[in-house]
């Protein structure tokens, strides 16, 4: 594998005249196509891995463009620390190996991702955490619950939100009335009736919970939205760049999706400037210098610049699901 094929992406070839039907290959950050587009849907590599699907059966593809998991199961996942979630035709959910076998059986009606060696699990509206091996490190006590970061996970507890630690003692009681985040950057978003603001790990309010909704930080800045419109704040609680644009995402190697009014998506600076002129309908972020995204006519990856690297005539995919790699 040459350095250029270290990140492939998931390219989606319209097949007729339909926008609803494609087929699924992979470029490299070149966008020449290394994997050929074979595949009736496909997925963004993780941990070196992409579920791929054929004849509505899913398996997984690695860098070199191999089947190392046969197309068998009936759903796909995404890998995180060696495990995937993958959801049976009956709705219970399980984890797989990278070799394809259930080393979780398929018993939960809800998972997380595996973080820190730790992942929340739920079964009859009660949640829980497992170990990579399956085992129950914390038992399935809460009304709900979220991926550890940081040490710390949220859980919901008599209608409230707080965080425990691994030894599942509250580090942090049980307080919030609104869904608690993940701590990124040493600070966790956080809801009460007054509003949206964030905490340190010591529960510590260091940014008023004065917003109509804010978003974890990410590069050093964090979302948040007033009557305004969203801008962005800094780790000090700083509004470096004003509520302004209509819709506007989290920082990823440096460029934010955003768009104001009813106009399209361009990406901006950390000084929210507009440096890829606003002209996408749809947008994923940017990984490894490439993103996906859709104007009426075409579905493309495009480098920091704003360039095309590949591009192809529109098609509907999962844009948006991209987001969250």
């Amino acid at each position: 594998m040459t350095h250029s094929n270290a990140h492939l992406f998931p390219i989606y070839i319209r097949q007729g005249g339909s926008p609803k039907k494609h087929k699924v290959g992979y470029i490299n950050v070149g966008g020449r196509i290394v994997v050929d587009p074979i595949f009736d849907d496909g997925c963004p590599f993780s941990e070196g891995l992409a579920a791929v699907c054929v004849s509505g059966k899913w398996g997984f593809l690695d860098l070199a463009g191999n089947l190392v998991i046969s197309p068998q199961l009936p759903s796909h996942g995404y890998f995180s620390e060696g495990l995937a979630a993958i959801v049976l035709s009956n709705g219970s959910q399980g984890f797989i190996n990278r070799i394809g076998n259930f080393s979780i059986p398929a018993k939960y009606k809800s998972t997380g991702s595996y973080n820190e060696g730790i992942c929340r699990v739920s079964l009859d509206e009660q949640h829980g955490f497992i170990d990579p091996s399956g085992h129950e490190v914390i038992p399935l006590v809460y009304q709900d619950a979220r991926d550890f970061s940081e040490g710390l996970a949220p859980v919901r507890m008599k209608g409230l939100w707080g965080y425990i630690n691994r030894s599942n003692s509250f580090i942090i009681a049980a307080r919030f009335e609104r869904l608690a985040g993940p701590f990124r950057q040493g600070f966790a978003r956080v809801g009460t009736t007054s509003g949206w603001g964030f905490i340190d790990h010591t529960g510590t309010v260091v940014v008023d919970t004065k917003f109509t909704m804010a978003y974890d930080f990410s590069e050093g800045l964090a979302v948040i939205k007033d009557q305004s419109g969203a801008g962005y704040i800094n780790l000090r609680g700083d509004a470096v760049i004003p509520p302004q644009f209509s819709f506007a995402t989290d920082f990823s190697e440096g460029l934010a999706a955003a768009k104001k009014g009813e106009g399209r998506r361009g990406f901006i600076n950390p000084a929210g400037e507009f440096v890829v002129p606003p002209t996408f309908l749809d947008t994923s972020r940017f990984r490894h210098g490439l993103c996906l995204v859709a104007t009426e006519k075409e579905i493309g990856y495009i480098n920091k610049t704003g360039e095309f690297v590949w591009r192809g005539p529109y098609v509907e995919t999962r844009l948006g699901q991209d987001l969250r790699l």
